[in-house]
């Protein structure tokens, strides 16, 4: 019976309050949405790094003189590298491809993309090359032992572009977090000035209760369930928002990068799983809010 009485008078709250009630579920949604977002930013950055790191190889580029006399990797210049890395623990796969086939594999590459490039290249433009793939691509420990042998010309390194892709996806979840941060202080401000003005307007009522021996929890409880009604209505607008978002925004925006594998996609599993926690994450915040809110007015 009680709790009965504290769930209808908490939902009583909320019609009274109507405005106020209104801009706290938008903004609640807002930031909960945010904060969702900032978590699928996140997994999608973890997925597009392991999609590019079962990728990245670094080539081992020889000097002229090797290129233009080494056909298949028997020269002792390019046997001593190539049983230097085969030898390490970290290297996980070392292929060997002469000017040619360099050549056409550039050919293979940018015929299609960039003919006029293609056309351009000669084929002695490209090296001879050790294409190397690491157990860890982002420990590179094991070209260290080649780096500075006298027929390497260069040492190419796949993977400082695929921490510039990472970084530009870090610093959009770090905006994204940021902005829900903003958000979600404003939602700590309705969420305290919405439960005082209600207790405000209820001082009296709840003054003749604390004098009968009703408890602390009991008057202060609709309050709080008030504000955990309205962020769990901002939660589920919110999912609801990630939905339609991702349907009509997301994949339509990003589906060439999607089906080129550039970048990780932002499944329904994933709101799935991000929704339940961030919904947690805000009724906890504005049932604490609201507690520490009626201290001021509901007292011992």
């Amino acid at each position: 019976m009680k709790l009965g009485f504290v769930l209808r008078e908490a939902l009583r709250g909320l019609t009274r309050n109507f405005t106020m009630t209104i801009a706290l579920v938008i903004t609640t949604a807002i930031s909960l949405a945010l904060l969702a977002t900032g978590f699928l930013v996140t997994q999608m950055t973890e997925d597009t790094k392991d999609i590019y790191l079962d990728r990245v190889e670094v080539m081992v580029q020889f000097t002229e003189e090797v290129s233009a006399t080494d056909e298949d990797c028997s020269s002792e210049e390019c046997l001593e590298v190539r049983e230097l890395l085969e030898a390490d623990e970290g290297v996980d796969s070392v292929t060997f491809r002469s000017r040619e086939q360099s050549y056409q594999r550039f050919l293979e590459v940018f015929e299609e993309t960039d003919p006029q490039l293609a056309a351009e290249t000669s084929p002695d433009a490209l090296p001879a090359a050790l294409h190397v793939r690491l157990v860890d691509p982002l420990d590179q420990s094991a070209l260290d032992q080649v780096r500075d042998l006298p027929q390497i010309d260069t040492v190419v390194d796949q993977v400082d572009d695929l921490r510039g892709a990472t970084d530009n996806l870090d610093a959009v979840r770090n905006a994204t977090f940021l902005v829900a941060g903003v958000q979600a202080l404003a939602a700590i401000f309705l969420i305290a000035n919405m439960v005082q003005i209600a207790a405000f307007s209820r001082r009296e009522e709840i003054a003749i209760m604390r004098m009968v021996g009703a408890s602390r929890w009991y008057t202060q409880a609709p309050f709080v369930f008030e504000a955990v009604f309205a962020t769990v209505i901002g939660a589920v607008l919110a999912t609801v928002g990630l939905f339609l978002g991702k349907e009509f925004v997301i994949d339509k925006a990003l589906v060439g990068l999607y089906d080129s594998q550039l970048i990780a996609p932002v499944t329904t599993e994933d709101i799935w799983l991000v929704a339940p926690v961030v919904a947690l994450i805000g009724v906890a915040f504005s049932a604490v809010t609201a507690q520490v809110a009626l201290r001021s007015y509901v007292r011992k």
